[in-house]
């Protein structure tokens, strides 16, 4: 990890250092092994044709999972609702998300700052959670969308379809792209504009031939990512789309390993599951070429620069109007829908009339319910052993890019590999890995912990070496100097430097861990439960809505509070 170094007087390391580097290829070896062995054994497993036989029973290899997919008519339609679901859901938080970065980072819009806290709120909604809101708000029985939509044009709204599946995603989409595209438009210098304006240029026209283009490489990058983000949903699609047997990619795995048959077809769902990695891997591909490439549009230079903002007028009100308008029906009314839910005997549409049935019953017969004790132990459990784990293996691979030399930045560069691969299809290739293998953590909390790390320790080590790409070499240097070995630098000078960095990850690698539903519901059994996938249960298989909402109601606490706890620690840190 540490490279450069001079060795001490005689020529020899530190007994530490020697300690140190044992450590260091120990810890690589380790993260390999989470990396590979579960990509290699998914491209194992789709050359074995096993239909409901586990891969390793059967001799031989062969093609003829490739061949069944691409003869199939299914194919044609789970491709076609993919590239639908995945364009809309990009489309529509691609239009929310540069509307609201242009409104809140370039022009006086008011109410700024209870506005835009707002519209990201859905960061702290797990999807799982998010689907269940949107089926209570928008379900055309008594959903108080849907009912009010009816009033007002006439028309029923359909949730449980490609268009709802898309509304849904792409408002769940929108913070993320958001936090990407702000800082874009806030430093988008002002010059520009007026240099239009003065040639006579008007506001749309400054727009599409001046900001737009300027932003382009931002918004672009920003699409690139948000496309492998909704190829691998499963929890919006799976809950909005299986219900009326619409598939996109991510559900139809899912479906071939748990059918309601009974009986699996793990060779199709593994080679469904290498069609997906490809397609991960293109549009990553293309994103880091994208990012690669931005330094061509730079437009803030340090001379002359300001940021001025572009005065809204006589259209002030009308826009805060419509933004408030979409923080109410979006993101409030569901999120209201699925409390109300949760304090009533039966689905009722929200009303001064029903407020008499209100009581905290579901909540009482859900916390007396020994599965669910069990299942929030294994959450919490599995929650924060994952963000240990990963706040520690991230820590060290974010070093090991920074200060490790060529290998420590090739072990950095091979864990980008599971951004490529969907959630759905990492539990797929764990799964058949610890079949495999004489190791025995299939059933336990263990293989949802080794999955969940394996999956966040790219982005985990990503949040870090950002951090450490900011500390200045020269700190180190003086240590060394003064006598300190490289273990004494790394405890005295790194570690406390990037302790709120770390802390940060933790924090969110829980939060984002409590809500993880296709590892989980792939890799649960009676005793390693979660309450994500209790709440995908309650809703498949009994459809209690009042004790699953007041479920959600918990899950939706619990990560809220960690996401605050991440935002105001990163505020704090920039006091």
């Amino acid at each position: 990890m540490q490279s450069g170094t001079e060795l001490p007087a005689g020529g020899r390391p530190h007994r530490r250092d020697r300690v140190l580097t044992g450590v260091n290829i120990a810890i690589g070896a380790v993260l390999a092994y989470l990396v590979l062995f579960p990509l290699g054994m998914l491209v194992y497993s789709s050359l074995k044709d096993s239909e409901f036989k586990l891969p390793f029973q059967i001799p031989g290899f062969t093609s003829a999972n490739f061949t069944r997919i691409f003869s199939s008519e299914r194919l044609a339609e789970v491709a076609l609702n993919s590239l639908i679901f995945v364009v809309g859901t990009v489309a529509v938080a691609l239009v929310i998300s540069v509307s609201l970065a242009y409104l809140f980072e370039r022009t006086d819009i008011p109410g700024r700052r209870f506005l835009a806290p707002s519209t990201l709120a859905p960061m702290a909604v797990p999807a799982a959670v998010m689907a269940v809101a949107w089926v209570l708000a928008a379900n055309p029985a008594n959903g108080p969308i849907a009912l009010a939509v009816e009033r007002i044009s006439g028309y029923s709204i359909d949730i449980y379809s490609l268009p709802g599946m898309i509304m849904v995603a792409g408002i769940f989409g929108v913070p993320g792209m958001y936090i990407m595209l702000a800082p874009t438009f806030a430093r988008l210098n002002l010059e520009f504009e007026e240099a239009a304006a003065t040639s006579g240029a008007g506001w749309l026209t400054r727009t599409r031939k001046v900001v737009l283009p300027l932003t382009m490489p931002g918004i672009s990058a920003a699409s690139m990512l948000l496309v492998v983000i909704a190829i691998e949903e499963f929890a919006i699609p799976a809950m909005l789309g299986m219900p009326d047997q619409i598939f996109v990619f991510s559900s139809y795995v899912q479906a071939a390993l748990q059918p309601p048959s009974g009986i699996p077809n793990y060779g199709q769902a593994s080679a469904h599951g290498i069609l997906l990695v490809l397609l991960s891997l293109v549009m990553i591909a293309v994103y880091r070429r994208q990012t690669r490439e931005s330094h061509r549009f730079r437009v803030v230079a340090g001379k002359g620069y300001r940021a001025m903002p572009v005065r809204l007028g006589r259209w002030r009100i009308p826009i805060v109007a419509i933004v408030t308008l979409y923080v109410l029906v979006a993101i409030l009314v569901p999120i209201l829908t699925l409390v109300w839910t949760s304090l009533t005997p039966y689905l009722q549409p929200i009303s001064f009339d029903n407020l008499g049935a209100l009581s905290l019953d579901n909540y009482t017969a859900i916390f007396s319910d020994p599965n669910l004790s069990h299942a929030l132990f294994n959450t919490l459990v599995i929650s924060f052993v994952t963000a240990t784990l990963t706040a520690g293996f991230a820590l060290w691979l974010a070093l090991a890019s920074t200060r490790g030399g060529r290998i420590g930045r090739a072990l950095f560069d091979l864990s980008f590999l599971v951004f490529a691969i969907p959630s759905i299809v990492l539990g797929v290739a764990v799964l058949f890995l610890y079949l495999y293998l004489p190791i025995p953590v299939y059933g336990t909390v263990w293989i949802i912990i080794i999955a969940l790390t394996t999956r966040y320790i790219p982005r985990g080590s990503r949040m870090i070496q950002t951090a450490l790409l900011q500390l200045d070499n020269g700190l180190e240097e003086v240590a060394r100097v003064s006598g300190a070995s490289n273990s004494t630098v790394l405890r005295r000078v790194i570690f406390p430097l990037a302790a709120p960095a770390v802390s940060r990850t933790w924090l969110w690698v829980f939060a984002n861990a409590l809500g993880e539903l296709p590892i989980a519901l792939l890799l649960s059994s009676s005793d390693n439960r979660t309450v994500v996938v209790l709440l995908w249960d309650m809703i498949g298989e009994s459809a209690n809505y009042p004790e699953a909402s007041a479920l959600a109601v918990l899950l939706l606490s619990l990560s809220a509070v960690s996401v605050w706890w991440v935002n105001r620690r990163g505020f704090q840190q920039h006091m």
